[in-house]
């Protein structure tokens, strides 16, 4: 049985004379007979703000790569003269396209200005000459005569319902810097048989993106201050003891600030360090924190573990805490210990009792997701 739509998937289309309503629910490409290259692709070329940004289509279909006979779905040029790989699915679902995209990326990075003019007058059946001067029109630099090695990824699809995927893209996002973002478009059909496309970004949200560009420019170019020097010093002497113990799992570098994150495969699923309180009363939180956007989900999975409490409290020689409403929508599941004065009894206690946490938990929350995705195919 289908899941039902939430109330966030429906559409409401009303009648402006007599106020009736007709109810659209999202439907799935596979069930409309649409076809990635037919249909999706061809939508997106004639109109590519459905990715929500403006790009200048170089070519489609795209294999001039050397001894590969890989193709790109799409080749295009942003208005900052980034190249973008565009890679599209119906269902996003068990298509390792973030690996595909990944890989096209690195055989564009070697595209030349020239190339990607000599493409541009191919797909736009025109000259070189035009197709030059349309790309520097497009990105309003008439001086613009180079690219970077570092293309930008699209990942494009009717439903990104792949939890592994997202997870990928968020890791390569917040730990490589690789610019890959997911856009879901959801058709709905209307009853004249024409359809609705509402896409989405996903990731990054477009209401975060700003605010964390400007952030990393901002803290690459600012001197830290005492207090980030001194969480640098504490989340270096936690890194100390913890990377001997879970090498895989460490944070490249100590954190500067109050806190320090491990990464789990589920997106909005974090382990993490926390350093909180004022002054003389400080404490240290080592947690696992559910921060995804649903609020039940959060609580979900905080009442799960919670249902295992005897599995973690044998762990620990302490209270195990379980708080559904830690903040104003997320969930925490933590030990607390004081950290003032800071020693390295202090950092060993944190490596030691994170690594315990994520042998103990991440099993469960396997479970937990496995459980939820036979649920989502019943």
């Amino acid at each position: 049985m289908a899941n039902k739509p939430s109330v966030h998937d429906l559409i409401f289309v009303m009648e402006p004379k007599d106020g009736k309503q007709v109810q659209l629910t999202p439907e799935k490409f596979e069930n409309l007979g649409v076809k990635e290259r037919q249909h999706l692709e061809s939508w997106i070329v004639r109109h590519p703000k459905l990715l929500g940004t403006d790009l200048l289509v170089i070519t489609t279909e795209y294999d001039k790569f050397d001894k590969s006979d890989k193709r790109v779905d799409i080749v295009a040029l942003a208005e900052d003269k980034k190249l973008v790989v565009i890679e599209l699915k119906r269902d996003i679902e068990h298509t390792l396209a973030d690996l595909q995209a990944i890989r096209y990326a690195a055989f564009c990075s070697t595209m030349t200005f020239d190339e990607m003019v000599e493409l541009r007058a191919g797909h736009a059946n025109s000259s070189t000459d035009a197709a030059k001067q349309e790309i520097l029109d497009f990105v309003n630099d008439p001086n613009f005569d180079k690219l970077d090695t570092t293309p930008r990824i699209i990942l494009a699809a009717g439903t990104f319902n792949d939890q592994e995927l997202t997870s990928c893209v968020l890791w390569l996002r917040n730990n490589f810097n690789v610019d890959i973002r997911c856009v879901e478009i959801t058709p709905y059909r209307l009853d004249d048989g024409r359809l609705v496309l509402v896409p989405r970004v996903l990731i990054p949200l477009p209401e975060a993106e700003q605010y964390i560009v400007k952030t990393e420019k901002k803290a690459a170019t600012q001197t830290p201050s005492a207090a980030q020097t001194e969480y640098r010093d504490r989340n270096s002497s936690i890194l100390k003891f913890f990377r001997p113990l879970m090498p895989e799992r460490a944070p490249a570098e100590p954190w500067v600030g109050s806190y320090m994150q491990v990464k789990t495969r589920y997106s909005g699923v974090h382990f993490e360090w926390y350093q909180r309180g004022q002054a003389k009363a400080k404490t240290l939180d080592v947690a696992i924190h559910f921060e995804t956007p649903s609020v039940a989900n959060n609580r979900a999975l905080c009442d799960f573990l919670k249902d295992h409490r005897k599995t973690l409290i044998q762990q620990f020689d302490q209270e195990v805490v379980f708080d559904r409403e830690w903040g104003d929508h997320y969930s925490s599941v933590f030990v607390r210990r004081p950290c003032l004065p800071w020693t390295d009894e202090i950092a060993e206690w944190a490596a030691k009792n994170m690594e315990k946490l994520i042998t103990t938990v991440e099993p469960l929350l396997q479970t937990y997701f496995v459980k939820q995705g036979q649920a989502n195919d019943v």
